[in-house]
């Protein structure tokens, strides 16, 4: 889920932060979605913006307008954190996976587990599905899909892409494991069943609900970015606890951790952070 940018110059008077304060709690309590966890100045201008565009001058009134009809609440939250993937987004990446780090982890588990975190509609995740068939198929790999977002994790499950997602897919293998079909005058392509069987969709807050464990690879890319910079840190410190020894957390492209050796990481080239194989021993005596 990637946050929309705001416009700048918007006015902060201690009335308005005051209010601010308060309708972030009412969204808190109402959706679930904590902004105490996202940089301020954006999210500020973001929201003010977007109150302002309704017609409403204090924040509790705009929330109070947004919360009087679910569906209103929830093109707020779809514009606040607007869904954008594609498949093999960053392609350059994806082969490094493909040539590098997905068949290192196949020599030391016949059977992967990997996590999509802020899947967002399922691009990253089926992207995954089809690296892992072609160079392991017939095996029980796991693939999870994870976002805040029902609505968007009901589209995952679905695996139905639009042509706009499709640009970075190989030729291959958008022949081998798509569908293409017409609806309304637009081409959509549905995935084979053979990719959906590895992949699992759930809802999963990144910000307070447990973390799933024992993952070869961990994919969060773009996701993070306007999280302050606490909230990535233990985000960051999580995935590291949630990988295997030898496991590589995958960031995107506008992302990196300053402080990786700090929390453990190893950095063995841009975008992949490793788990170091020595807390192999450590990890089984655990398990």
């Amino acid at each position: 889920m990637q946050p929309i940018p705001g416009s700048v110059g918007v006015p902060k008077t201690p009335e308005l932060l005051r209010d601010f304060e308060q309708f972030k709690q009412l969204l808190k309590r109402r959706a679930e979605l904590d902004l105490d966890q996202y940089k301020f100045e954006q999210t500020y201008r973001r929201i003010y913006t977007m109150m302002e565009r309704a017609g409403y001058q204090k924040f509790t009134d705009y929330f109070n307008y947004l919360a009087s009809d679910d569906t209103r609440l929830r093109a707020f939250i779809d514009r606040l954190a607007i869904n954008v993937s594609e498949l093999f987004r960053n392609p350059e990446q994806f082969e490094i996976l493909r040539v590098q780090v997905l068949p290192e982890l196949l020599k030391r588990s016949l059977h992967l587990k990997l996590w999509s975190a802020g899947s967002s509609y399922g691009a990253e995740a089926y992207s995954l599905a089809i690296l892992v068939h072609e160079l392991a198929p017939n095996r029980s790999h796991q693939i999870l899909g994870t976002d805040i977002d029902q609505e968007v994790l009901e589209r995952a499950r679905r695996g139905v892409f639009a042509e706009s997602d499709m640009r970075n897919v190989p030729h291959a293998y958008k022949q081998k494991y798509f569908r293409a079909f017409q609806e309304h005058g637009r081409t959509f392509y549905e995935a084979d069943p053979a990719l959906k069987r590895y992949l699992k969709f759930e809802r999963h807050n990144l910000l307070s609900d447990p973390y799933p464990q024992g993952f070869d690879l961990i994919a969060c890319r773009n996701v993070v970015i306007y999280f302050s910079d606490e909230a990535k840190d233990r985000i960051f410190r999580e995935f590291y606890s949630a990988l295997k020894p030898g496991g590589y957390l995958f960031l995107g492209n506008t992302e990196r951790i300053f402080n990786y050796a700090q929390m453990g990481f190893e950095n063995p080239s841009a975008f992949f952070y490793q788990k170091p194989q020595q807390e192999v021993q450590r990890w089984r005596n655990a398990s």
